[in-house]
């Protein structure tokens, strides 16, 4: 089967100031606790007209409203948040531009890292047909620029994590946390793995596998996203013997960046 690609992060960038100038800029102070510095936002993703989820450089999240309908923003060539002073905060003046076309910003609303994990793995199942394959690299990697001088970004470690940088896991009732190496996963040591439902083969379990639905060693909660058992060793346990492919396992619905490494492992 063909490897779907992963969607693209993208830039919302004020036309007026360039990217160099605007990385060396101190962090700001926002004139109200919802709004967000239009100045460092690294990642949009869109999985509905209405609105868009922006991440910025202090790994925060936020949804942004539009008045009406604002399609194709994952696709764009040209992308742009214009706001007064550089503060989008749901006021009158602020719009996002997408390849020419205004769209009018009507809220601005913090989420958090489940929500913008959600969304983004909606937008990948609804755009990831048109945009370029992409991979994980740690925080702070430069942008890119394709021939046409359209910047482009690597895939959010916000939403995915690389199975061969898997430290460790352990359940919890949220459905299992993973330990990763930091410094290859954007900084973020745990990540919360949120399961479609309960999962009876972590029973006793003392080693899993996780296995990537577009097999490509990323773990995002796309489709066919999977925890498997491996072979535990223990005599008659025939749950995690056969083809790997075919072991016992899981489905993925949600991965996001967590704040705590849990229960001990088991």
């Amino acid at each position: 089967m063909k490897e779907r690609p992963l969607p693209i992060a993208l830039a919302l960038l004020l036309a007026s100031q360039p990217l160099s100038s605007l990385r060396a800029q101190e962090v700001r102070t926002p004139p109200a606790p919802h709004c967000v510095d239009a100045r460092s936002v690294q990642q949009v993703e869109q999985d509905a007209t209405g609105s868009i989820a922006v991440r910025d450089g202090r790994d925060r999240a936020f949804r942004i409203d539009f008045s009406t309908a604002c399609p194709g923003v994952n696709q764009a060539e040209a992308l742009r948040l214009e706001a007064p002073q550089g503060w989008a905060c749901g006021t009158p003046g602020e719009q996002v531009v997408v390849d020419g076309r205004r769209c009018a910003v009507s809220a601005v609303t913090p989420i958090d890292n489940r929500t913008f994990a959600l969304t983004a793995r909606e937008s990948s199942r609804q755009f990831a047909d048109t945009l370029p394959t992409v991979t994980v690299t740690a925080k702070g990697a430069p942008q890119r620029a394709d021939d046409r001088g359209r910047h482009t970004f690597q895939t959010s470690s916000a939403v995915c994590f690389a199975t061969r940088h898997v430290r460790g896991w352990s359940e919890t009732p949220e459905g299992v946390v993973v330990e990763t190496n930091p410094r290859r996963n954007g900084g973020h040591r745990y990540y919360t793995v949120e399961l479609a439902s309960s999962c009876s083969i972590l029973a006793g379990a003392t080693e899993v596998d996780f296995q990537s639905g577009f097999q490509n060693g990323l773990i995002c909660g796309n489709p066919r996203d999977r925890i498997v058992l491996q072979p535990s060793g223990i005599e008659n346990d025939a749950r995690s013997y056969g083809p790997r492919f075919a072991r016992p396992g899981c489905d993925i619905l949600a991965v996001y960046p967590s704040d705590s490494k849990g229960p001990a492992a088991p």
